[in-house]
C-alpha cells in the first residue's frame, strides 16, 4: 500500500512538471500571414505577417523560385512577383526566440495567380518574290519591358518595326526572341523550315577580308607566325620559322619547306606556319593554291583554321578545327577535307573526312578550296560551290563536343615534313625545297 501511494506521488509530480511548459513563451506566438494583390500590379502579391505573439525572425518562400534569407523582422509587409499563371504554396517561418534557433514554426498558403504577365509570341511570313527570305514580329501581349532577338547566333533589341532573314540553304533554322519583364525573362522559339537552297545564294554574300599577295612583303596586320620545333603533337620534323620560309612575289604567298642539315630528324627542316590576325564565325571561306611538285614523299601541306578558344585555354580538339585542304605528297594528285572535334578525330581514329580524293593536276595548277560554313552545317567544296566533298550538318543534341563551331575561327597555311601522317612513307630528302603557293585567301559572309 504504501509503495503504491509513493508510485502515485512520483507520478503527480512528472505531470505537475510537465505541465509547467504551458506557460513556456517559445508557445505563446501563432505564425500567421494574409495576402492580397497588389493594386496596380495583378502579378505581384502583397504579403502582411500577422503573426500573434512575441517573434523576432522570418524567413518567406514564396514558391516562385524565391525566398529570404533568415533575418530579423523589420515590418510587416512583402512582395513578390509572380510573372507566370499558376498556384503557389508560400511558407513564412517565424522563429520565437533571439537566441534559439530550433525555436521556429511554419504556416504554408496557397496562392492563386490568374495570367501570365506577358504570352510571349513571334509572328511568321515568307516574303513574296523573295527567295527563302522570311519577316519575322515580336507579337507579345501582355507587360514587358523590351524584347531581343536571338537570330543566327546574334542578339539585337527588337525595335518594333520587325525582322527579315534570309537563309540560302536547305534546313530547319531556329529563331529566338528573349522577353523581358524587370528581371524576369523568357525565351520563345521558331522553327523556319527551308526546304531547298537557294540557287542564287552566293549573290547575298559580299567579301569581308581578303589576302590577294599583292606586293613583295607578307602582311603583318593579316598574319603572324608560328615557330618551333618540337613535333606539333605529330612527330613532325620541321622547324617553323618567323619569316625565313615565306615568300610574296608575282601576286602569289610561297611558303617553302627546306632542308637544311643532314636530313632525316627534327631540326634538319625549315618551313612556315601562318596564322590569320582575323578571326570569323559563318560564311564562305575561300583559299586558291597549288601543291608542291611532284617529287616524292615526306612533305604535307595544309589549308585549315583552328577555334579562336584554343590560344585562351581550350584544348584541342575541344576547339574544334576545319580541314579545309590537306595534302600528302606520298599520295600525289590527291586532296582530302576533314573536321576534327573532341568526338571525333584522328587521334581516336574517328575523324570524319573526305578520304584522299583525285585531283590530277593538284600539283600544277592552282584550285580552290573551300567551306561554306552555317550555323546548322559544314560543306566543304573544291573549284566550285557546287562540287561538294565533304558535309558535317549539326547534330540533333548539339554540344561542345560535336558542335564547336558556333565560335571565331583563324586560318593556318602551313607545310610540315613528315610526321605520322606527313611521313608515313618515310621522307625523301631529294624533293626539297617544296613549295605551295597561294593566289590569294577570302572571306565572304551574309550582307
Amino acid at each position: 500500500m504504501i509503495q503504491t501511494v509513493f508510485r502515485f506521488a512520483v507520478l503527480v509530480l512528472i505531470v505537475g512538471l510537465c505541465g509547467c511548459s504551458n506557460d513556456d513563451p517559445q508557445s505563446s506566438y501563432v505564425p500567421n500571414f494574409e495576402f492580397s494583390q497588389h493594386p496596380n500590379d495583378a502579378n505581384v502579391i502583397v504579403f502582411e505577417n500577422t503573426t500573434q505573439g512575441d517573434h523576432y525572425f522570418w524567413r518567406w518562400d514564396y514558391g516562385n523560385g524565391d525566398r529570404t534569407d533568415r533575418e530579423p523582422i523589420t515590418n510587416s509587409s512583402q512582395q513578390s512577383f509572380y510573372p507566370e499563371k499558376g498556384t503557389f504554396e508560400v511558407t513564412l517561418t517565424i522563429w520565437g526566440s533571439a537566441s534559439d534557433l530550433a525555436d521556429n514554426k511554419k504556416i504554408t498558403k496557397q496562392i492563386s495567380i490568374d495570367q501570365d504577365v506577358f504570352t510571349a509570341a513571334i509572328s511568321l511570313e515568307q516574303i513574296e518574290g523573295k527567295t527563302n527570305t522570311y519577316r519575322l514580329d515580336n507579337t507579345t501581349t501582355g507587360n514587358f519591358n523590351n524584347a531581343i532577338w536571338i537570330i543566327k547566333g546574334q542578339e539585337f533589341l527588337d525595335d518594333g518595326q520587325g525582322v527579315e532573314v534570309y537563309y540560302p540553304f536547305e534546313g530547319d533554322y531556329n529563331v529566338g526572341l528573349k522577353v523581358l519583364a524587370g528581371d524576369y525573362e523568357k525565351i520563345m522559339s521558331q522553327t523556319i523550315p527551308v526546304d531547298e537552297d537557294d540557287a542564287e545564294f552566293l549573290s547575298h554574300y559580299t567579301m569581308v577580308w581578303n589576302d590577294e599577295f599583292d606586293g613583295s612583303n607578307l602582311s603583318g596586320d593579316k598574319w603572324s607566325s608560328e615557330t618551333g620545333q618540337h613535333g606539333w603533337g605529330n612527330a613532325e620534323w620541321q622547324n617553323y620559322t618567323d619569316g625565313d620560309n615565306v615568300e610574296v612575289s608575282d601576286g602569289t604567298l610561297k611558303i617553302i619547306a627546306e632542308k637544311i642539315g643532314e636530313g632525316q630528324k627534327v631540326g634538319d627542316y625549315t618551313s612556315a606556319r601562318l596564322n590569320s590576325t582575323a578571326a570569323f564565325t559563318y560564311g564562305i571561306y575561300e583559299v586558291r593554291a597549288k601543291m608542291p611538285a611532284d617529287k616524292g614523299p615526306g612533305v604535307w601541306p595544309a589549308i585549315w583554321m583552328l577555334g579562336e578558344s584554343i590560344q585562351n585555354g581550350t584544348s584541342w580538339p575541344l576547339c574544334g578545327e576545319m580541314d579545309i585542304m590537306e595534302y600528302v605528297s606520298w599520295d600525289p594528285n590527291t586532296t582530302s577535307s576533314s573536321i576534327h572535334i573532341e568526338s571525333n578525330n584522328h587521334a581516336q581514329g574517328n575523324a570524319i573526312g573526305s578520304g584522299h580524293l583525285a585531283l590530277e593536276t593538284a600539283e600544277e595548277e592552282f584550285h580552290n578550296y573551300g567551306v561554306i560554313w552555317t550555323e546548322s552545317f559544314l560543306r566543304f567544296y573544291r573549284d566550285d560551290v557546287e562540287n561538294v566533298i565533304l558535309t558535317y550538318r549539326k547534330p540533333n543534341e548539339a554540344t561542345e563536343e560535336n558542335w564547336p563551331f558556333d565560335k571565331p575561327f583563324y586560318f593556318l597555311l602551313n607545310i610540315a615534313v613528315g610526321g605520322n601522317y606527313g611521313g608515313v612513307n618515310g621522307v625523301d630528302d631529294i624533293i626539297f625545297p617544296a613549295t605551295m603557293e597561294v593566289e590569294y585567301v577570302r572571306v565572304y559572309q551574309l550582307e
